[in-house]
């Protein structure tokens, strides 16, 4: 008979949650999802209130990493890493006896995760998260271009980075809307697009990503929100997402 595992997904969107337990219910006589969190605050008091088996944890959160997440832990469960990041390469992790999942996570690649998970077993999982870190950097390609491509049929479009206002995600789409007020549509994901862009582009919610050099003016908005005024032909008004109230405060130094 094989062991059941009780697991906590972590992911700060919520489709990703989902879409994950969908595919956990392939393998509910392992995996038990006994909880999940939306924010790396959150992940920490769920995972050492119940001291799960396993964490599916996501890299990338608007308040905490996941490696923020692991150094606060009282426990220290088993951890599968998911991100739409590809430069993070499997084989660090897998020095760590770990696992890791690109996003959209596929049916068979969870499967032999899971299948690792199985053959750990009880066996000692600690992570030298210092170690780890410096792997990933080395193996994280340097942000050296200026502008972003965008594929129309045949033609291919470049669009200078100081040149986007902010990005929206709509639907299965994403529209990069630049300051002279037009839009171009992509297919890439916001999550996707956030790590291929320079620093002066910022997630302010699950939804948007924001060039800081063309803010005019932030105000506090309801329920610890805030209201972005960009410097654009339309003087586009975006709201923050709550969750990202916190991560919000540290970037501004609000």
């Amino acid at each position: 008979m094989n062991r059941l595992f009780r697991a906590i997904v972590v992911d700060d969107e919520p489709a990703a949650r989902r879409l994950m337990r969908n595919l956990l219910q392939e393998h509910k006589d392992v995996i038990e999802v006994i909880e999940e969190a939306g924010n790396g605050k959150e992940a920490i008091e769920k995972i050492d209130k119940e001291k799960p088996d396993v964490v599916f944890l996501d890299i990338q959160m608007p308040d905490l990493t996941g490696f923020e997440v692991l150094e606060k832990l009282s426990v220290q469960p088993n951890i599968i890493f998911t991100t739409a990041y590809e430069q993070y390469a499997i084989k660090a992790f897998e020095s760590f006896s770990i696992d890791y999942l690109l996003k959209p996570v596929k049916e068979e690649r969870l499967a032999k995760a899971i299948d690792k998970l199985q053959q750990f077993g009880q066996a000692d999982t600690s992570i030298n998260l210092t170690e780890l870190q410096e792997m990933i950097s080395k193996l994280q390609t340097p942000k050296k271009s200026t502008a972003m491509s965008i594929k129309t049929g045949d033609r291919i479009s470049l669009i200078r980075f100081e040149q986007i206002s902010y990005m929206e995600a709509q639907d299965k789409y994403v529209y990069i809307h630049t300051i002279d007020g037009k839009k171009h549509i992509t297919d890439q994901s916001l999550s996707a697009l956030i790590e291929k862009l320079p620093d002066q582009f910022y997630r302010i919610q699950k939804s948007y990503i924001i060039n800081k050099d063309r803010i005019k003016e932030m105000h506090r908005h309801f329920n610890g929100r805030y209201l972005f005024t960009m410097d654009d032909a339309e003087s586009s008004r975006l709201t923050s997402g709550r969750t990202y109230h916190e991560a919000i405060k540290a970037e501004f130094d609000l």
